[in-house]
């Protein structure tokens, strides 16, 4: 650490690394909103790397809204309300250095807003191979019930499934968020740690698998609504009561 400001290890490549270690200081402050980065100098120095690898570092930070380059003023660090949220990287650096409850609420927020719809999606869209590679997912859930690694791995695949079955390349992006929230509440409380709560989990998935394998988008989507509200609730995130819409779905083609 030099000066309050972390480098990160060195287990990857140069210009990752400086992305890292910059991107982790200013989630944690060190490099505070609305100020301006240290010199080309200083920080090459800081992270021990050359001008090429800090100049791809912060073009990289640039492209996620992090940051911002002005000729003759600096780099300034931007507003949150910049920040590309739905970045791997970025949520990466905030469950790197712990996440409050104000942001998980965000997380299961935003899949709240989407999950439901991309369930709904998937059941009008989805293919039959689609279909299969859920229900591979799913059934490694159910073997899973003492692993709470596995059952991550197989509960991420499962909802992964189901974003690429959307068709949606809008929704398809927001794994990342979905892999964030799954792998935080997981640590605060796990779906495998009592027989009675694994099966409330199992049956929840299973009951979106249902409806999705008999192309209901409104069951579908009330399925993934109940699973997101349990899980929040199973990690002590509050949130308003209000009735879920009817789902219609519309599938928009370009003009020919």
């Amino acid at each position: 650490m030099l000066n309050g400001i972390q480098r990160p290890s060195r287990a990857r490549s140069a210009h990752d690394l400086v992305a890292h270690g910059i991107g982790q200081n200013i989630m944690q402050g060190h490099f505070p909103v609305g100020s301006t980065l240290p010199g080309d100098a200083e920080l090459m120095e800081i992270f021990g790397v050359s001008r090429t690898a800090l100049r791809e570092a912060l073009k990289t930070l640039a492209a996620k809204g992090l940051i911002e380059s002005k000729t003759k003023v600096g780099t300034k660090v931007l507003d949150r309300n910049n920040w590309n949220m739905f970045d791997a990287d970025i949520l990466g650096w905030h469950l790197e250095m712990g996440v409050d409850a104000r942001f998980l609420g965000w997380l299961f927020e935003i899949r709240q807003m989407l999950e439901p719809l991309a369930c709904a999606t998937a059941a009008v869209r989805r293919s039959p191979e689609q279909l299969k590679e859920m229900y591979r997912s799913l059934q490694a859930m159910y073997q899973c019930e003492s692993s709470r690694q596995g059952f991550t791995k197989a509960d991420l695949a499962f909802h992964q499934a189901i974003l690429e079955a959307s068709g949606n390349p809008f929704l398809q992006s927001i794994g990342s968020v979905i892999g964030a929230a799954l792998a935080t509440s997981f640590t605060i409380s796990s779906p495998v740690s009592s027989d009675e709560r694994f099966k409330e989990v199992m049956r929840q998935h299973q009951a979106v698998f249902d409806a999705i394998e008999k192309r209901n988008p409104v069951a579908a989507s009330e399925a993934m609504s109940e699973l997101i509200l349990q899980a929040a609730e199973r990690v002590q995130i509050k949130h308003v009561e209000s009735s879920l819409a009817t789902v219609q779905i519309h599938a928009f083609s370009g003009v020919e």
